[in-house]
């Protein structure tokens, strides 16, 4: 068998990923950047562990109070505090200017600080998911307040139920204050929402998505994924690492898709497998937001009973995006078997650039089996996407190798810009 080339994925990656929550920043003219500082998870029981990260612009020195000390600008620290503790994160600059951020790690199975008396309103969590917005977009505010007659959140919300979610559309960084009061008295926590400016739009951005074949001939499915049409261009057609063919794509408006055919070359199978590569837009004609992933593999099986005989699933990824919704930034994926038998059930594994090592993935899938052909769009439920545009999304069919597939080399997917 000849050996099958996957596609090389350029990965461009700045700093790593982690929820960020309970987050409020105070900034002076020129000060320092805090991006992001957060607890991860920012609720846990006593004796477990919570992960503190941070990501600063601008400064030359960044410390964290609590005994941490000095640390690099972009990192993380796993702590254990023993009651719940509010972290300081200080970033100065070379004038000696410095910017502040807090993030506290609520420890439960503990008695909850409260001013005198104790019977005091008590805010057990308030926070807003994500922290860090594009201009226009926005936010979820969420809270759960025991022990109060009132609870008020301002600016903009007004009084609220005790436990409940809010969205938010700030249009420039904003504090939020929630205020909780009873007959004795009130207690009041302040978070911050960041808004930064929305990243560059207008400009198209073409994917190959499918490659497919139909007797001689070899289709594929090329799309437009960004916002602005794409002009004409060219498409080429590589079997094992041979340009065998071209073809002419028209103008694609944003978002849509199309089926092409490569008309003018027959195609003969080479037992027992041929691996093909489209590439979107050879030459350049088409300026994109994005030059990295314009090309796609498969594998292409010869039709023998050889290959009849041998009956084998093989799971690939071909898409990956991110989705708004309600409950937060959700992962979508579309999952192909393009063998010749059903997969059986599996478990796609979702991992998230940089990382700290070993860099196990952050969110798992159950994936129900897959007859031949057959693809399907899945998510990964319980986790919500909180990344920068500069991280690399990755996720991998079968990650715990439960089927026997034909081909063991392509299953993984590597995304490097979501386009938040």
């Amino acid at each position: 068998m000849k050996k099958v080339i996957p596609l090389l994925l350029l990965l461009v990656v700045l700093t790593a990923g982690c929820d960020m929550t309970g987050l409020t920043v105070t900034t002076t003219s020129e000060s320092p950047v805090i991006s992001s500082f957060g607890a991860d998870p920012p609720t846990i029981a006593a004796g477990e562990p919570s992960m503190l990260s941070w990501n600063v612009i601008g400064a030359t020195n960044a410390s964290i109070d609590q005994g941490i000390g000095n640390v690099a600008l972009n990192g993380n620290r796993t702590v254990m505090p023993s009651e719940t503790t509010v972290y300081t994160l200080t970033a100065t600059n070379a004038s000696g200017i410095s910017t502040t951020a807090t993030a506290q790690v609520i420890v439960t199975g503990e008695p909850t600080p409260t001013p005198t008396p104790s019977s005091m309103p008590v805010v057990n969590y308030f926070v807003a998911n994500p922290s860090i917005i594009s201009s226009g977009g926005s936010t979820t505010l969420g809270w759960d307040v025991s022990n109060a007659t009132s609870v008020i959140i301002e600016p903009g919300v007004g009084s609220v139920t005790l436990v409940g979610t809010t969205p938010v559309s700030p249009a420039t960084s904003t504090n939020y204050t929630l205020t909780a009061s009873n007959a004795f008295g009130w207690y009041s926590l302040t978070i911050t929402v960041l808004v930064i400016a929305a990243q560059p739009t207008g400009e198209p951005d073409l994917v190959i998505q499918d490659i497919s074949r139909s007797g001689d001939k070899i289709s594929y499915e090329i799309k437009n994924q960004g916002d602005a049409a794409a002009g004409p261009s060219t498409s080429t057609l590589w079997i094992d690492t041979v340009e065998v063919a071209n073809d002419s794509v028209g103008s694609l408006a944003p978002g849509e898709s199309r089926t092409e055919t490569f008309t003018g070359y027959d195609y003969t199978c080479t037992p027992i497998s041929d691996t093909a590569v489209v590439e979107a837009d050879t030459g350049g004609a088409v300026a994109e937001s994005s030059e990295v992933n314009n090309a796609y593999t498969e594998s292409l099986l010869c039709m023998s009973v050889l290959i009849t005989k041998l009956k084998l699933p093989d799971l690939v990824i071909e898409d990956i995006w991110l989705v708004h919704e309600i409950t937060g930034d959700k992962i979508w994926y579309r999952i192909k078997n393009e063998g010749t038998a059903a997969s059986g059930d599996t478990v796609s594994a979702l991992n998230i650039s940089p990382c700290k090592l070993p860099c196990l993935p952050v969110a798992t899938d159950t994936v129900a089996s897959l007859e031949p052909g057959e693809s399907r769009k899945e998510k990964f439920a319980d986790y919500n996407y909180t990344g920068s545009p500069f991280w690399s999304v990755t996720v991998k069919a079968d990650a715990n190798g439960d089927a026997l597939e034909f081909d063991e080399s392509n299953n993984s997917r590597s995304e490097p810009d979501l386009g938040l």
